[in-house]
């Protein structure tokens, strides 16, 4: 009995003797914390560690010979640490470095402020929360001029969280132009892939103006895919302007446009919204625009001769929709526009489609990286294209406007536009009867209304790596494209 007694009270003791050191073991965690941050030439007010929550809180923390960095508060807490790095001698509390690892379960940060000298631009964001954050070690090694946006892509290209949220972020440009959004939240990040995104009242605006330039209500997007980008970025080679091309994006919408660039010009624009259904090689996009609205009044001087030219065609504002669908077969080496069409209320509707075949890696490449260029070098060839332009009133409102300012009458006017594209003889071109065709046909169509289709069915599929040839002197396009013309009421 004795000796039970004995050996309790001895746990006891070693228990208490652990529990007291745990707050010298805090505070030395802490100082070794605040001193190894001082050597990397950041200043911490206030360091406090918790070992048994894991967390660190740091507070006033400064950084750079004139401050380039700043934040007021910074907590990380549930930190997590791998084996492998406490067998190589790295702690979690000596201060993180490019290319070390984190894992933390919730990280708070309040009024955070970056400035770049070199590069004359600024970051700052009011207040961040992030959880179950996720960064496993990541590749440090570069030597260049652009270490820190590098190693940011690297970062981001590493980096799982569960869900981020910032609010009160402003980016100010070289030529000191902001960029801003109250707030933005992130669900579902994984090494550039993002689940869902949201931002509030995003907001662009010029150096010294006083209002915004432009101005979003409202964005958001599922299903975004930033990989592409940030392994560009995270190159050796990167360097700032290097073409990053697409962001493919399930589901994305932007509404309530606004801002100082809108009012002036007598502009609104409901919403534009875009999405891509993908499976395997195969994928279907489609882009629209709603409610874009041109209302210019005499209260703006940009926006007076656009007004003057809409009252001579007696029209008070101009009501556009558009919208676009492409096909991506990859598989069947096919790209198709299925249909693209600009709607003008009461004045006219313009629809497009066409389709490009024997397409090859190396021209899904130019697609995917938005290299205009490098599709000249690729085996695809155009087979078909159609272009349609139905009036419903742009052709009498527009010749309307210009007999008004020539003094003759519209009927006058009609005929005369219609006998110069008879005329017409572009420089450069082989003038052809079959051109002549198609003169004859747009002509037409000026006289009489209706709707105007040009056709391109060339024979064979034209390569596009003979664009050039449609640019030399001489150039028989018609034949080249298998162009026609037809007029229909």
């Amino acid at each position: 009995m004795r000796k039970s007694v004995l050996v309790l009270g001895a746990v006891l003791a070693l228990v208490g003797i652990g529990a007291a050191a745990v707050p010298f073991a805090e505070d030395f965690a802490a100082s070794r914390l605040k001193s190894d941050l001082a050597q990397n030439g950041v200043q911490v007010e206030m360091v406090k560690v918790g070992l048994f929550a894991r967390s660190v809180s740091l507070r006033n923390l400064a950084g750079g010979p004139n401050g380039e960095l700043k934040i007021d508060e910074w907590e990380a807490s549930g930190l997590a640490w791998p084996l492998n790095e406490l067998l190589k001698g790295r702690l979690p509390f000596r201060g993180l470095d490019w290319g070390d690892p984190l894992h933390v379960a919730r990280l708070h940060m309040r009024n955070f402020r970056l400035a770049e000298p070199d590069a004359s631009n600024s970051w700052a964001i009011g207040e961040l929360t992030g959880t179950n954050i996720d960064l496993p070690r990541y590749d440090s090694t570069y030597e260049g001029p652009f270490r820190n946006q590098v190693m940011v892509a690297r970062l981001l290209g590493a980096l799982s969280v569960e869900r981020l949220e910032q609010s009160d972020l402003i980016y100010v440009s070289l030529e000191q132009m902001s960029q801003s959004a109250a707030r933005l939240s992130l669900t579902g990040y994984a090494h550039g892939l993002i689940d869902a995104l949201e931002m509030k009242d995003f907001q662009v605006k010029p150096a010294d103006a006083r209002m915004a330039g432009l101005t979003v209500a409202d964005t958001t997007a599922r299903g975004v895919d930033l990989r592409r980008p940030i392994a560009i970025a995270s190159s050796i080679d990167w360097e700032p302007g290097t073409p990053i091309g697409r962001v493919p994006v399930a589901e994305g919408r932007m509404s309530g446009f606004a801002g100082d660039l809108m009012t002036r010009y007598g502009l609104s624009l409901g919403s534009i919204s875009a999405e891509t259904a993908r499976e395997g090689e195969f994928s279907r996009s489609r882009v629209r625009i709603d409610d874009f609205v041109l209302a210019p009044s005499l209260r703006s001087v940009e926006a007076v001769g656009i007004f003057l030219a809409l009252q001579s065609m007696n029209l008070k504002e101009v009501r556009l929709a558009f919208e676009c669908s492409t096909l991506e077969d990859r598989a069947r080496h096919a790209l198709k526009v299925e249909g693209c069409k600009l709607s003008g209320h009461d004045l006219a509707e313009i629809s497009l489609t066409a389709q490009v075949i024997d397409t090859d890696d190396e021209f899904w490449r130019a697609i995917d990286e938005a290299d205009l260029f490098g599709l000249l070098g690729t085996k695809a060839a155009l087979s078909s294209a159609k272009l349609v332009i139905a009036d419903k009133s742009l052709l009498q409102r527009s010749l309307q406007a210009k007999a008004r300012l020539s003094g003759q009458p519209a009927a006058a006017e009609r005929a005369a536009l219609a006998a110069e594209i008879r005329r017409f003889q572009p420089a450069g071109v082989l003038i052809t009867q079959d051109m002549s065709k198609v003169f004859d046909a747009v002509a037409r169509f000026v006289e009489q209304g209706g709707t105007l289709t040009l056709d391109a069915l060339p024979q064979p599929a034209l390569g596009l790596e003979k664009i050039d040839y449609l640019l030399k002197p001489g150039a028989d396009l018609v034949n080249a494209l298998g162009l026609t013309a037809t007029v229909s009421r």
